[in-house]
Formats: structure tokens, sequence, C-alpha cells
């Protein structure tokens, strides 16, 4: 059976926190990393994505910071039995104190979220609860795992074109990137294209579009010569309204606002 020690859901700590302990928790500590962490792992660092993995055993250290913002969910908990290891490495087969990304980390979330509420309520069969919450969550981390798995084995043959298609996608990102071409170009139906798109690179086609047409109009900002209108359409945007919400929505300053405080950090630096 497993006992809850503690939890916390959607924490938040100062940015570029960092966690060490290097004795470990002296229990077993699930995390899942919702903002990039350098984590350290018997002297290697990995800088993990959104949504990372961890599953630390008593004694392991313990030494994560954040790259900036710090956001995670968590679980400190025990077995009643751990020698039977039957929801860890014994059963589920789940990868221990090392990043692993699961397969649906909303989910994951969601119990974390339940377990928390459960570990402070004083209900009938509480403990009960939390010990079928973990292995309920641990079982689903573990069936995504497999099915990540297979599509990997499937999938491997098209992550070479996926990845030439991204690249020219992202050099190119002023063009007009339609979903059908795209899937044309590695033959494959829609819904398929974005579940391999995503599971190659975490991301989505009009994400990663967005992100670097973004990247280019800040670069194009600091010349004095351009407008915001001609910004936007050399950068692909085909709405001068819709580049200034994404925009704004991204930097936190209109285009213009963020132009007038490049070219006047320019001028200050000549001098």
């Amino acid at each position: 059976m497993y006992r809850l020690n503690f939890c916390e859901y959607n924490r938040s700590n100062q940015d570029y926190d960092t966690i060490y302990r290097p004795a470990g928790s002296g229990d077993h500590l699930f995390l899942l990393l919702k903002t990039p962490m350098k984590v350290y792992l018997e002297k290697q660092l990995v800088i993990t994505r959104e949504n990372a993995c961890i599953l630390y055993t008593p004694g392991n250290a313990q030494n994560y910071q954040a790259v900036r913002r710090f956001c995670n969910s968590y679980i400190h908990f025990s077995l009643e039995n751990p020698g039977d290891g039957r929801a860890l490495d014994g059963f589920f087969g789940l990868p221990e104190n090392q990043v692993f990304y699961p397969e649906e980390p909303v989910m994951i979330d969601s119990y974390i979220s339940r377990l928390q509420k459960e570990y402070f309520s004083r209900l009938p069969f509480r403990e009960e609860s939390i010990d079928a919450l973990i292995n309920l969550m641990f079982l689903e981390i573990a069936r995504s795992m497999q099915r990540t798995e297979r599509q990997e084995e499937e999938g491997g043959s098209f992550y070479p074109a996926f990845q030439k298609l991204r690249l020219e996608m992202l050099t190119d990102c002023h063009k007009n990137w339609e979903i059908e071409s795209l899937c044309r170009r590695v033959n494959l139906e829609k819904s398929q294209f974005y579940t391999y798109y995503r599971k190659f690179f975490s991301s989505s086609p009009k994400n990663d579009l967005l992100h670097a047409r973004l990247e280019k109009a800040k670069n194009l900002l600091s010349n004095e010569a351009l407008q915001v209108k001609e910004t936007a359409q050399l950068c692909g945007f085909r709405n001068q309204a819709h580049f200034t919400r994404y925009f704004k929505a991204c930097c936190g300053c209109t285009p213009g606002e963020y132009a007038r405080r490049a070219i006047g950090k320019a001028g200050k630096e000549s001098l």
C-alpha cells in the first residue's frame, strides 16, 4: 500500500530556484516539472523541456534548478511493503532516477491535484483512496509510455522526413505553410501528421511557426527603416492586428513599443 507523505499541485517557487538534497528525501519523490529545469543526474546535466518527469528513489540525490520560472507538481510517498516493488520497477516498469516524458502530462497533473485534495481531507477511507489514486496514476503513465515506445518503433522511419520539413518551415517562416501541403510532403493523414509532429518535437506546427515568426519580428523591429506593418508582412503575418495581438501576448508589449526600446538601446550603446 502507498503512503502519501506530502504533495503539492502546481507549486511555483521563485525564479531560478534550486532544490538540492544530496542524500535524497528519505522517501520516493515523483516530479512533474512543468517548466524547463536543469537536472543533475550522477554528474550528468540534463536540461529538460516542459512536462518532464522524474521518479527519485530513497537515498538518491535530488538536484534540479529552474532555467527561469519554477513550477512543478509532485508527491512524496512510501511503500508500506517496499520489498514487493509491485508498482514501480517490478510491475509497472517506470524508469527511476532519470528524466522521461509522459504522453499525457495533463492527466498526471489531475491525479496530483486529486491526491492533494484527498491528502488534506478527513474523509472515511482516505488512505485507501490515496493508495488507489497513486496506483492508477502510475498505471496510466506506464501504459502511455508503452504506447509511445510502440509509436517510436512504428514512426522511426518518419523522423528524418519530419526533421527536414520542420527545418525548412522554420527557416522560411514567412511563407504560407498549409497543413494540407505539409501532410502531402510526408504522405500522412492530418491526424497522423499531428500525432507524429507532437511526438517528435513536443509542439505543434502552428506553435513552432508562430515562435519562429515572432523571433524574426523581434530582430527586424530593431531596424529603424522598417514600419510595424512591413515587419508583419516580412514575417508571414497577413493581418497586422493579429501580429500585434500575438506579439503582445508573447513579449508583453506591442511591436511599436518593442521597436522604440530596441532602437533606443542601440543608440545608447553606440555613444
